[in-house]
């Protein structure tokens, strides 16, 4: 069974307001600065995410929506 977010479509980055739609996937999960979960483009998790993984953040497909890791 694929998993799927099951949010609303996730518009922009939480931390730079990048457009998630024109990125190939986007991490919902730990920002490490501020301890609190975000939306983050992939530039933005390389940079500020804890990781991926249960408690730490979860990986998916921008145009599907489809979980890929975490």
């Amino acid at each position: 069974m694929t998993k799927k977010w099951l949010g609303t479509w996730p518009a922009q980055c939480s931390l730079c307001g990048t457009s998630l739609a024109e990125e190939k996937y986007f991490v919902d999960g730990i920002e490490i600065e501020s301890r609190r979960w975000a939306l983050m483009c992939p530039s933005c998790f390389k940079y500020s995410g804890e990781g991926l993984g249960t408690g730490r953040g979860q990986k998916y497909d921008s145009k599907t929506l489809e979980k890929l890791e975490g």
